[in-house]
């Protein structure tokens, strides 16, 4: 049985490494991206929790927000909020006021039981506007793992900033190692010309160790101006 045990974690990452191994060519995202979620959904997050560092970057990329956001009662989109780890973060940190959105259904699902969120949305997130919600709304978006290759990209980056609020917060968080994709390599520029056009101020970046699993990780904070 100890043996066993002491297997679990390198089984459940070889799992974990696969499925995400699987969008690395992806060159866009999409309805195939969220099929697969849905198929993975009820394995999701036995597998991420049971990694032998964990899978803790929906509780410091909150922890990062709440140093930002003293408001908790501040309106908060959880993007790509997959089964609510990350909800489940922010509300251990006191906020009360979160809504979710997601492209897969069945990650959803599992998301609603734990009866976070006030409101689930269930979309692909478009590169025009985020339909779901309206603009201006949010006092703060915050997401992790949610750039990457067949996921959100450099595209989605002003829809989202659209949704929030004059002096809204952007707090987003992501492997270091995608910066280097072809899918992720216009992220920082466009945030860049972003901050140029006058949509948004860059508060913070920094680096997160043991992002996913032994993988360093990069976080964003922006302020809509």
């Amino acid at each position: 049985m100890e043996q066993q045990q002491q297997k679990q974690p390198l089984a459940t990452e070889s799992i974990a490494n696969a499925f995400f191994a699987q969008f690395d060519t992806m060159t866009s995202s999409g309805a195939k991206t969220s099929e697969m979620y849905s198929g993975f959904a009820g394995e999701y997050e036995h597998d991420l929790l049971n990694m032998s560092h964990g899978y803790t970057h929906p509780q410091k990329i909150a922890r990062v927000a709440d140093t930002h956001l003293k408001d908790k009662n501040a309106r908060i989109l959880d993007v790509c909020a997959g089964t609510g780890l990350g909800g489940v973060a922010l509300k251990e940190l006191g906020f009360t006021n979160i809504d979710a959105i997601d492209g897969s259904r069945g990650m959803l699902d599992l998301a609603a039981k734990k009866q976070i969120y006030k409101n689930l949305f269930e979309e692909l997130i478009g590169s025009d506007s985020v339909k779901s919600v309206e603009q201006a709304s949010y006092d703060a978006i915050v997401t992790s793992g949610s750039f990457l290759p067949g996921h959100l990209g450099p595209m989605h980056l002003k829809p989202l900033a659209l949704t929030l609020k004059s002096g809204g917060l952007f707090c987003m968080a992501m492997r270091e190692e995608y910066l280097r994709t072809d899918y992720l390599l216009d992220l920082e520029p466009t945030m860049d010309r972003m901050e140029a056009e006058g949509i948004w101020q860059k508060v913070q970046k920094g680096i997160m160790e043991h992002y996913y699993n032994d993988l360093p990780g990069v976080f964003y904070v922006y302020r809509r101006v």
